[in-house]
Order: C-alpha cells, then sequence, then structure tokens
C-alpha cells in the first residue's frame, strides 16, 4: 500500500489548512471581544499595544498617521510562535499541498494500475481510486466552506477600524483608556449634536428668507414703481434671489 503515503500526506496537509484557518478566526474573534473593554483584556497581543499606546501618549509623543501605525501593529500580532501573515502563508500553502498530493496519488495509480486495488473502509471495501476522489472533492468543499464561514478578512478589517477608533479616542483624551463602546457613543452624540446645530441654521435662514420676501411684496404693493413684482411667476424669482443672497 505504498500509493497511501500521498492519501494521508493530502490528509494531512488538509488538516493542518483547517487548523491554522480556525486558530486565526479564534484569535481575530478575542481581540475583538475584549476591544470592548481594553482595560480588562486577557489577550496577550492586545494588552502589549494598548500599554505601548499608553507609554507613548504619556511620554507625549505624537503620532502623525495612526492609520499606519495600527496597520504595521497588526501585522507584528503572533498565534505561538508564528505571526499572523505567516499562519495565512500556512493556511494557503498547506491547501494547495492537499491538493497536490491528492493529484500525484491518482497518477500513481493510473500509471501502477491499481486504480481497483481495494483499501479497508468502515464498514466495507472501497477501491482506493474511488477513495482518493472522494476525499480530495470532499476536502476541498469543508475546506473552501470554513473559509467562507470564518470571515477572516471582515474580521481583519473590522479589527483595524476598532483599533483605529482606539487610537483616536485616545488622542483627544489622553488620560484615560477609552472603550471601544465609549468611542462609539461619543462619535454618535457628535453626529446628533452637528445634525441639530446644521437643521437651526437652515431654521434661521429659512425665517429670514421669509421676513425679506415679505418685505418685498410689501413695498411692491406700497409702490406703483414694482407693481409688476406682484404676479406669481415674479414673485418665484424674488424667492429664488433671496434664497441665493442667503446661501
Amino acid at each position: 500500500m505504498k500509493y497511501l503515503i500521498f492519501y494521508l500526506g493530502a490528509c494531512l496537509m488538509g488538516l493542518a489548512s483547517l487548523v491554522s484557518m480556525l486558530a486565526i478566526y479564534s484569535s481575530n474573534k478575542r481581540v475583538l471581544r475584549d476591544l470592548k473593554n481594553p482595560r480588562e483584556t486577557k489577550d496577550k497581543w492586545l494588552s502589549g499595544f494598548i500599554q505601548e499606546y499608553q507609554k507613548l501618549l504619556k511620554d507625549k509623543i505624537e503620532i502623525h498617521n495612526p492609520s499606519v501605525y495600527v496597520t504595521k501593529r497588526m501585522r507584528g500580532r503572533k498565534i505561538a510562535l508564528w505571526n499572523i501573515r505567516q499562519i495565512k502563508g500556512i493556511s494557503w500553502g498547506t491547501f494547495l499541498l492537499s491538493f497536490f498530493f491528492v493529484g500525484v496519488e491518482l497518477v500513481l495509480l493510473r500509471q501502477g494500475e491499481n486504480i481497483m486495488e481495494p483499501v479497508l473502509f468502515p464498514g466495507s471495501e472501497m477501491p482506493l481510486m474511488s477513495l482518493t476522489v472522494f476525499t480530495g472533492i470532499g476536502m476541498g468543499i469543508v475546506l473552501l466552506l470554513v473559509r467562507l464561514l470564518a470571515g477572516t478578512g471582515y474580521q481583519e478589517e473590522e479589527l483595524e477600524t476598532n483599533l483605529l477608533d482606539y487610537v483616536e479616542n485616545c488622542q483627544k483624551e489622553p488620560a484615560k483608556i477609552i472603550s471601544i463602546e465609549e468611542g462609539k457613543a461619543a462619535g454618535s452624540r457628535e453626529i446628533r449634536d452637528n445634525k441639530r446645530k446644521e437643521r437651526q441654521s437652515s431654521e434661521k435662514k429659512e425665517k429670514a428668507a421669509r421676513q425679506m420676501e415679505q418685505g418685498i411684496l410689501e413695498a411692491a404693493a406700497t409702490d406703483s414703481r414694482y407693481s409688476h413684482l406682484l404676479n406669481k411667476e415674479e414673485e418665484e424669482i424674488v424667492k429664488d434671489v433671496v434664497k441665493e443672497f442667503l446661501t
């Protein structure tokens, strides 16, 4: 059963790809959860990130580009002995190697004319060729589904956004650690205040416009020299001119 070595190698590579994907997903999920309350984080990397950034604030070292700062720190994030980029490389590399081994196994079976060689399978016997094909297809489907459902790309975008919010909020209030939830609440209040100010300003402009329109129309009504402004078409022109003047 010398051909089984490539079959077992394919299974081992598929398992390594699955484990590495789940490790990235689990790490991202843990950091996102702890970012809701950074003061009580248990994640080693996030704790180090917060301590380093707070030290920069204490030393009054200004960060001119927070986005670049956050991106560089995220690239250095580690899981066990490897950083995230290395684990991603392992995940994709083992994924491709698993299919390479399946392909080698199929080629060797065809050349060795052992296509129908039976292999013990739980409860029955199955030709080695069929077992290899079914394993390759099943493994590919499972790995692709896990990769899609895990959504590690979306997780990392959300993680980068939350870290950037944390950095920018701490720059505004360096005396304390601000949680992501507090930062979002502060941002919502600021947006509501801006909308209220814009609405008040718009109402004042509209009131002033109505007063000016009324004054012009009253002047036209009392002075025969401006009587041509009293028809509806000319009144609309007056209103447009006043609005344009106020804006």
